[in-house]
């Protein structure tokens, strides 16, 4: 029987991908937090109106977050090379 179970999670990383999040998961026991930066408003972090263009091909990054939870956390980042 599986069993899901929810918790509540906050850091300076969550607060400023808040609008590229995409979702969470475990993986081998690590808890996995997900962002797509192509979602992230660059726009108004570069002070530009200039459209972003994306490749269709995307990878990957993952960030090893250091924590007390008894799991592992590591932030995945999505992102593709852009202009």
């Amino acid at each position: 029987m599986a069993v899901t179970v929810q918790r509540q999670f906050e850091s300076a990383v969550t607060e400023i991908y808040q609008d590229a999040f995409v979702g969470s998961a475990i993986e081998n026991g690590t808890t996995i937090i997900m962002f797509d930066l192509r979602k992230h408003d660059f726009q108004q972090e570069l002070g530009t109106q200039a459209k972003l263009c994306w490749r269709k091909e995307a990878y990957h990054v993952n960030v090893h977050e250091l924590s007390t939870f008894h799991n592992p956390i590591q932030y995945r980042f999505i992102l593709a090379q852009g202009s």
